[in-house]
């Protein structure tokens, strides 16, 4: 059986370390700072187009088949930062109108007349061929061709879904 001594550290030409405790402090420091130096220079290079303002609409085309077919969009607003340049755009599905002229985009308020540009994302599955797929109900030009009876069938549905008065607990 070994016996244990006290470990004791001595001054070297006279050297004193700074111990531990000081080292592993400022190395979390600097690991902060730099990182810290990293997301302003990412933030500082950020250059966003700025896209056409669009009709109304086609706005409240999107917004509808957001909350009817749980699409994600993403928003972009006429309102700049404070240094003048295009917000990053906000992602989410429409939730509905808090107010007669605020969104719900996603946990965001958002003012009606500040959406500039709304973009439907149609997410598919990878392993969808070409001939598989439908034509997508969320391009430009399916929306000057709806009819109206398509428009009658999906109102339809939608008020089916949401209006049973059945609540699941």
């Amino acid at each position: 059986m070994t016996k244990k001594t006290r470990k004791e550290f001595f001054d070297y030409n006279e050297y004193r370390d700074r111990g531990m405790g000081y080292k592993w402090d400022t190395a979390f420091a600097l690991g902060e700072l730099q990182e810290g130096i990293k997301e302003s220079t990412k933030e500082s290079r950020r250059d966003l187009e700025r896209l056409p303002q669009q009709e109304i609409g086609y706005i409240e085309y999107c917004l509808e088949r957001s909350i009817k077919h749980n699409k994600i969009l993403e928003v972009q607003l006429n309102s700049l930062d404070q240094l003048g340049r295009v917000k990053e755009p906000i992602w989410g599905n429409f939730r509905g109108f808090m107010d007669l002229d605020v969104l719900m985009i996603g946990d965001q308020y958002i003012d009606y007349a500040d959406v500039r540009h709304i973009k439907i994302h149609d997410f598919r599955k990878w392993s969808e061929t070409e001939s598989e797929t439908l034509p997508s109900p969320f391009e430009k030009d399916e929306y000057s061709e709806t009819n109206q009876l398509d428009q009658e069938r999906i109102n339809e549905s939608y008020e089916e879904f949401f209006n049973d008065q059945e609540w699941i607990e």
